[in-house]
């Protein structure tokens, strides 16, 4: 995807033919915040997702990436080197699994 996760929210609600309040109910949201969200004035609650998975039947899967790549790609875009950074997050990601999954196991 190229355009905002915005954008892309605002282009599949146009190709689909709704209207802001159709999809706004949809979400159970209210027209006024889908709007401030289209237009990148207000963030997307992660919470609206799934259903937003749901209405345009999308894999919720890669719906996720796209969100969760963009505010990445929000806190990272200035910065010099970006692939550096996104190569220390990834190790720093990994450590926090392993070291999550380690709490879970308990040895008796």
């Amino acid at each position: 995807m190229r355009e905002t996760f915005c954008e892309y929210i605002h282009k599949l609600r146009c190709e689909n033919g709704m209207t802001l309040t159709k999809l706004a109910a949809a979400l159970d949201i209210d027209q006024s915040t889908l709007s401030k969200i289209e237009n990148g004035k207000r963030k997307i609650p992660v919470e609206i997702l799934p259903k937003l998975s749901s209405v345009f039947n999308i894999d919720l899967r890669n719906l996720e990436h796209e969100y969760f790549s963009e505010i990445i790609a929000k806190i990272i875009y200035t910065q010099d080197e970006p692939n550096q950074l996104l190569r220390a997050a990834e190790e720093k990601a990994k450590y926090m699994r392993i070291r999550n999954n380690k709490q879970r196991t308990i040895n008796f």
